[in-house]
């Protein structure tokens, strides 16, 4: 896991890339990073191929990084290769906007 403000330099710099927020829909509508899809932890291995093939880049966020770290793990069991949780939300210094 990294600094989740090191993690949006990486994912901007990354063409095709996908942006995950893995925290509850309530917050995620509070308030959430430009261009991040929302889905729960629970459902993230279902969701993310209706969105993402397992080559595309994936950047995961939650509130404190640890679901988002979980979850990285998930989705490299299923294959996905470019995967990485970075970190979370909590710590993030960029622009956001509500839902």
């Amino acid at each position: 896991m990294e600094d989740i403000n090191q993690g949006m330099l990486r994912y901007r710099s990354t063409p095709g890339a996908v942006l995950v927020d893995l925290r509850d829909a309530e917050d995620y509508a509070a308030g959430h990073i430009p261009g991040a899809v929302n889905m729960l932890p629970e459902t993230v291995r279902e969701e993310i191929a209706a969105i993402a093939r397992k080559d595309t880049p994936i950047f995961l966020y939650c509130y404190g990084g640890m679901r988002s770290y979980q979850a990285e793990a998930l989705l490299q069991a299923r294959g996905y290769g470019q995967v990485v949780s970075i970190g979370g939300f909590d710590r993030y210094d960029g622009e956001t906007e509500e839902a």
